[in-house]
């Protein structure tokens, strides 16, 4: 599998499609937006690899130790031409000097990718990705479209805030007695774990509790319920929309 199909694959399995579960959502189906969640899970991995050291030149480039081998080859071929003629061989005298000396000295010299052209004479580096002055193929170009759906999904969630917002304000009524300690809003999850929505990207319990400053631990067994209260208004909000649509 390529490089773009392994972030793929793993943009699928950990941020893309729905689970099951507590504190999971089977809300939103980001198939239509999958282009732009993919450019921007492969942005994030060609970053973490750059970061790493894999893209910039300080640990070489994918499949660095086959172009070694073969340059150690060729510059040995450089080296008995110069004994042999007593002078520097040209590329196209090179090339034609090397590739016969690998076709008599190995089994199968096209199979060990021992074999060269002129194209390979030049050396292989990786590129920063980002220097102004590489050219880029404009086969690769792409053209941000903008995201016909995402207006729609804000106007959902804006509805599903406003939701819990009276939800909280019910509770409170309805409550006998005030709370010495301050209680976790249904509004306040809603805005935490949709803000990044259109990344595709929603936060765990454990990073709702550190977001929302939970410190108490009846207020940590209150999130979860509260979380499933906002997905249930959620789930609702979507079966309206897809029901008029």
């Amino acid at each position: 599998m390529s490089y773009f199909g392994e972030a793929l694959m793993k943009m699928i399995d950990t941020r893309w499609r729905a689970r099951e579960g507590n504190g999971t959502s089977q809300v939103f189906n980001y198939s239509r937006n999958l282009p732009t969640i993919l450019e921007s899970e492969t942005r994030a991995c060609l970053r973490e690899d750059r970061r790493k050291g894999l893209l910039n030149g300080t640990s070489g480039v994918p499949g660095r130790n086959a172009h070694d081998r073969r340059d150690s080859l060729v510059q040995r071929s450089r080296q008995l031409f110069e004994l042999e003629h007593q002078q520097t061989p040209s590329d196209d005298e090179l090339v034609a000097f090397h590739n016969e000396r690998m076709l008599a000295t190995r089994k199968d010299a096209a199979r060990q990718s021992v074999l060269v052209t002129k194209g390979d004479l030049r050396p292989v580096s990786s590129v920063p990705l980002d220097d102004p002055d590489v050219l880029v193929d404009t086969s690769l170009s792409t053209v941000d479209e903008p995201d016909a759906g995402a207006a729609e999904r804000a106007r959902i969630i804006d509805s599903v805030i406003a939701n819990c917002e009276q939800m909280d304000l019910d509770r409170e009524r309805k409550r006998g007695r005030r709370l010495r300690r301050k209680p976790v809003q249904a509004a306040e999850v809603a805005r935490l774990y949709f803000a990044r929505h259109l990344e595709g990207i929603f936060p765990t319990r454990s990073e709702l509790v550190e977001q929302l400053g939970i410190t108490e631990p009846a207020a940590r067994r209150e999130l979860p319920a509260q979380l499933e209260r906002v997905l249930a208004v959620a789930r609702a909000e979507i079966t309206d929309y897809i029901r008029e649509h």
